[in-house]
């Protein structure tokens, strides 16, 4: 890794928006550290997608596996970090899941595995990773969502923590205020990932049907907030919703 190099870190970042974001952010010039559970074909192709942003035989990209679904898990890909870099500029933290039982059918172990992986891994990571991002210019920008402000009662865990990161984003200004590092949230709504390729034709016309733009959001349209972010020094504390206009129909 070179020393005069910006840093990205993105969790979750081989497929759909976080893929987009590591693209962005190695398009815009950062070393990018990304990360993924389980998918080693996405992350194979994603490998393959950065060889135009190689400088001098050098991809300014490292893919680390770890499942971040624990505790442990937090630790593990924390150290991992520590070995590799002395800084981060920028914290995108994107990797989610949801459970679409029914409010009587969520079992305890789903309920807590979707408060690891969409809450409380996040807040570990941080703790873990706090004296290493850069004071004055540093990020930290939660991948949040729409299901965090309206209720959506397909994915109630998912909703409790979204909502709950957004609270998250806006308590942590307090704590990094300062060393000057800016903490938000973006708050998606329905975007054209692979997890969406799930729902049939009716499904996402109903969606869409609640959507005064009347069409999902792509991928590089949230990408984008995240650079604007970036590039802007005076946001704080915010929870930009990016939906399309959802439920103004």
């Amino acid at each position: 890794m070179r020393d005069d190099m910006k840093i990205a870190l993105v969790t979750g970042s081989t497929k759909g928006i976080g893929r987009s974001i590591a693209l962005k952010y190695l398009k815009e010039g950062y070393f990018v550290i990304a990360n993924y559970s389980s998918d080693d074909e996405a992350a194979n192709l994603l490998k393959q997608s950065v060889q135009a942003y190689q400088i001098d035989d050098y991809i300014p990209l490292v893919i680390m596996k770890e499942d971040l679904s624990t505790y442990q898990g937090a630790l593990n890909f924390s150290n991992k970090i520590k070995k590799i870099a002395s800084k981060i500029d920028i914290v995108i933290l994107n990797c989610g899941a949801t459970d679409r039982s029914r409010f009587e059918d969520i079992t305890k172990e789903s309920w807590e595995k979707i408060m690891n992986i969409n809450l409380n891994v996040p807040f570990y990571l941080l703790q873990e990773l706090n004296k290493m991002i850069s004071p004055n210019h540093g990020r930290i920008i939660f991948i949040g969502s729409i299901m965090g402000i309206y209720p959506h009662s397909t994915s109630l865990a998912y909703g409790v923590t979204k909502a709950a990161i957004h609270q998250m984003a806006k308590e942590l200004v307090k704590v990094f205020a300062e060393r000057k590092i800016t903490v938000n949230a973006i708050a998606p709504g329905f975007v054209e990932t692979p997890r969406q390729e799930q729902k049939t034709s009716e499904q996402k016309q109903r969606i869409e049907n609640k959507i005064a733009l009347n069409r999902f959001g792509t991928p590089e349209e949230i990408s984008d907030i995240c650079w604007f972010i970036t590039k802007n020094s005076y946001i704080n504390g915010a929870v930009i919703e990016a939906d399309g206009g959802y439920c103004y129909i």
